[in-house]
Parts: structure tokens; sequence; C-alpha cells
């Protein structure tokens, strides 16, 4: 070819030339007009399309996170109806020894409580501004130090609900006067059963 084009008369190269140079431009006028600003293009459709995947991506886990979080909702406020069924209600009385006999049977503590009081009702005074009502049993009773201990701890546990305060503990041979050496080192107590009362349905 280059052959051909030496035989080429001096117009014919000059006219071949300019072909040639217009060819040239219209590619290089082609590049920066068409192709350029295309790439430019894909290149911000890319950006816009990653950025889209990521907005999508990020809603998705709010989207999850909000479904967990309404699921552990709803099972929190199962638990809560749960426990509220069996709070205070009623004869509060009644309500108190069967509860307490209820909770006898779970294990054969060795710990004497003869009667329950009325109760005082109020508020929670622990808790500031505490939504739930209380109703407090100052109770007294006999058992050995480590009855008694366990006693309270599974009782607070079966009960959550339910606290002992203002515990007050003496040997019931304070005087002396029991013969054998298993009952003097039996305790005396007094505390207080701090209840809370079921609250009135909610709508």
């Amino acid at each position: 070819m280059i052959s051909d084009i030496k035989q080429l008369s001096n117009e014919k190269k000059q006219h071949f030339g300019m072909v040639l140079v217009g060819t040239v431009v219209v590619l290089v006028i082609v590049f920066m007009v068409v192709i350029r600003p295309t790439q430019a293009s894909l290149a911000k459709l890319g950006d816009d399309i990653a950025a889209a995947d990521k907005k999508y991506s990020d809603a998705s886990k709010l989207v999850r996170g909000a479904e967990a979080e309404e699921e552990k909702l709803t099972r929190r406020e199962t638990q809560l109806n749960a426990i509220e069924e069996s709070m205070v209600t009623g004869d509060q009385n009644l309500w108190i020894r069967l509860t307490y006999e209820k909770f006898r049977t779970q294990a054969p503590y060795k710990v004497e409580i003869p009667n329950f009081p009325p109760p005082m009702m109020g508020s929670m005074e622990m808790i500031p501004d505490f939504p739930y009502k209380a109703a407090t049993y100052r109770v007294s009773g006999t058992g050995f130090y480590h009855d008694l201990g366990k006693f309270l701890c599974d009782f607070e546990n079966f009960f959550p609900y339910m606290r002992v305060l203002n515990m007050e503990i003496t040997p019931e041979d304070e005087l002396g006067t029991l013969n054998s050496g298993a009952d003097r080192e039996r305790l005396r107590f007094t505390f207080e059963i701090n209840a809370l009362i079921r609250p009135a349905k909610r709508n």
C-alpha cells in the first residue's frame, strides 16, 4: 500500500493527506463528543448503582433489625403478661396464702410462716415513677439458718414480682429456755414481702 501511495501524484497525495487528517479529526471529535462523555456517564452510573446498592443494603439491615426488635418486644410483652397474670389480685389475704402454699409444694422447706396479716397497700418506694402499686405483707416465722437462706433465694427467683425487705433475725432460744440442741439453733425472723399488684387490663 505504501508503494501505491508513492506512485500517486502530488495532488492525490495532498488529497489523501487531507482525508487522513480529516479522519483523525473526526475520530478525535467522536471521542471527545461521544465516547468520553459516555464513559463519564457510565462511570457515574456505576457510582450511582453502587450507592443505591449500599442504601438498599442499609435499608434491608434496618428492616431486619426492626423485625428482630419487634419480635423481641412481642416476646417480652408475652412474658410480662404471663407475670402480670400471677400478680396480686382480688382478695389480697387469700391470694398470698394460696401463692405461698403453691411455692411450698416446690421443695420441703423447713421454714414456718404461720400467718399472713392484711397487707399495706401503696406505691413501690424503691423505684421512682414505677407503674405498679404494691402490697406489703409483714410476716414472722421460724427456721434454721441454711433453710431460711435457701427459702429466701428460691422465693425471690420463683416470684420475679416479689421482694423480701427489712428482715430482722434473732435466735428463737434467745432466753435459753429450749432443751434440745437443734431447737436452740432455730432462728426467729420477721420480714416484709413486697408484691406487685396486677394492673388493670390495657386496651
